[in-house]
């Protein structure tokens, strides 16, 4: 019954149902959610196997082989979101895990739009369709769940599938997980780091990156000071650099410029970010 009533916020419920049925261990609301996050993870697992063969297959043709290679990279930035959401669900930090499996979800879309730019063989049509049909979906239901039980709690008589702006719904102030922050500098920001062409601790924005530190407590900040310059480089920022700040000296002074796009050999518009 708990599978049924957490379904409700599928746009699939029959499909939801069979997936969550043969898994769901426990009969709360919460531990359902769990699962659903796992049958996402177990999907997305199951797609990039059939990414990877595609790899191993395209030595011959380098796009095929850059979109399978971003795709497989995309996967893994979502097992690191649909980990952390697992995790947020655990310690019941339910607007983390919403935001965490959103961004599990768009990587999961983008890899299936890089590709269908590729989509020439049998075998790419059935990894998009397997992406499209299961993961994604999965994915979305994992999240609605998650939206739904941020927004009614277990009240699921309340629950249903969630409306987007295309539905002409916009979400409140109190429905958004950024609530309380109306933009700004944030007040006493020292630098711990500084950025410029000569005289400072770096000279590029990717070594003072690189130097700060990985996986900082949550309520610190890493302010990285990047002075007025012109700084021709792409910027990448991991995953473990947590908290980190960039400050400038202003819009038109400080100036980051990578200038990728897709006419270069082997830049797909996903990697044409600046920084990242």
């Amino acid at each position: 019954s708990v599978v049924r009533e957490v379904c409700k916020a599928s746009r699939d419920p029959a499909t939801c149902e069979a997936s969550l049925s043969s898994q769901t261990q426990s009969g709360d609301v919460l531990g359902a959610l769990e699962t659903a996050v796992g049958v996402s993870s177990e999907n997305r697992d199951l797609g990039r196997g059939m990414v990877q063969e595609i790899l191993d297959s395209s030595a011959d043709d380098f796009n095929r082989s850059r979109a399978a290679s971003l795709c497989i990279q995309l996967l893994g930035y979502s097992a690191y979101r649909a980990d952390s959401a697992a995790g947020a669900l655990s310690r019941r930090e339910i607007k983390d895990a919403r935001a965490w499996m959103s961004a599990a979800l768009a990587y999961h879309y983008d890899c299936w739009s890089g590709l269908k730019y590729v989509n020439d063989s049998a075998q790419v049509g059935k990894a998009m369709a397997f992406f499209n049909d299961t993961v994604i979906k999965s994915t979305a239901d994992a999240l609605a769940m998650i939206a739904n039980y941020d927004n009614f709690g277990e009240e699921t008589g309340s629950w249903s599938p969630t409306k987007t702006e295309r539905d002409g719904f916009w979400p409140t102030a109190t429905e958004s997980s950024g609530a309380g922050f109306v933009g700004g500098i944030p007040a006493g920001l020292k630098p711990d780091l500084t950025v410029c062409k000569g005289g400072c601790d770096y000279s590029t924005v990717q070594e003072a990156v690189n130097a700060s530190p990985d996986n900082l407590p949550a309520g610190n900040r890493f302010v990285i000071w990047i002075k007025s310059g012109v700084y021709e480089e792409t910027v990448r920022v991991p995953f473990q650099k947590r908290n980190l700040v960039f400050l400038g000296d202003g819009m038109g002074n400080t100036i980051i410029t990578g200038s990728g796009n897709v006419g270069q050999p082997g830049v797909t518009t996903y990697n044409t970010a600046t920084v990242g």
